[in-house]
């Protein structure tokens, strides 16, 4: 009896160490074609796990110079990207206007920004066209613009790479020089030259943000006095256009102009808000 139990015992023995081994060994072949699942993950170059087998991720890879995301395989397989340095667009972006041929653009760095890429459309909805795609600092100055036009800007961050981040929020400005700029107290009379410029510019931004022409009263100013009724209409109808672009409406010194005589600030907030 006690040599039928070791004949099982040693039957049992052999075909553990054989189990034993065919399990090895195809954990081996596993590892070295690709296909292994231990536990990982590594990245896209020669490594090693904690069992000292090394493993290579697919051929071809992406150069790591050209890398923007970092990719993640296992078992021979990606399973995951990473972007350890995401690009945003720059915030507050400034569009002024400098004259009637020049706009000065200013914006706050992004980070992880190598450089910027400089854009502008005529209208909203219309293409944006690239003024420069290799911006170095935070400014940029646009010298191609046409006297009593309006145009929006958008500024997107770029990698050493040339890949570039969503475009940051729009800024409009008009190509206008305004007559008497700028105003003094006690001196400068309001004129209807201010009103008419204003007129001017208040519809090229409207026909950026892709509104009709505005209606004035008093269609013709000459021999006419300027009323707080010609300012009422400017601020209307610029904030129509700015609320179109997105773009903040802020409050105006004497919100109600009824019985208020025009001055100086009057004219100053509006050419602030359309250059």
């Amino acid at each position: 009896m006690s040599k039928i139990k070791n004949k099982r015992r040693q039957r049992r023995s052999a075909g553990e160490k054989k189990r034993k081994y065919l399990l090895l060994g195809s954990a081996c072949v596993a590892a070295l074609l690709g296909f292994a699942t231990v536990a990982g993950p590594w990245r896209a170059s020669l490594s090693r796990t904690a069992s000292g087998i090394p493993f290579f991720s697919p051929s071809p890879l992406p150069s790591p110079g050209s890398l923007t995301k970092e990719y993640i395989y296992a078992g021979g397989r990606l399973i995951a990207t990473e972007e350890p340095n995401p690009l945003i667009g720059p915030t507050n972006l400034v569009a002024d206007t400098f004259s009637n041929s020049r706009i000065d653009l200013t914006w706050t760095a992004a980070p992880n920004a190598h450089h910027y890429q400089v854009e502008r459309a005529n209208n909203l909805g219309g293409t944006f066209t690239v003024l420069n795609a290799n911006v170095t600092t935070t400014t940029f100055t646009d010298n191609s613009v046409t006297s009593v036009n309006a145009y929006l800007y958008r500024v997107r961050s770029a990698d050493a790479a040339g890949n570039l981040s969503p475009p940051g929020s729009i800024d409009v400005a008009t190509a206008i020089a305004f007559t008497d700029n700028p105003l003094t107290v006690g001196s400068t009379l309001i004129k209807a030259q201010h009103i008419t410029e204003l007129r001017q510019a208040v519809n090229a931004v409207r026909a950026a943000a892709n509104l009709s022409a505005a209606t004035w009263t008093d269609t013709t100013l000459t021999n006419v006095t300027i009323k707080a009724v010609h300012v009422q209409e400017l601020r209307t109808k610029l904030d129509e256009a700015l609320t179109a672009l997105a773009l903040p409406v802020t409050g105006y010194t004497d919100p109600s102009l009824s019985g208020v005589a025009v001055r100086k600030v009057h004219i100053d907030e509006l050419r602030q808000r359309v250059e």
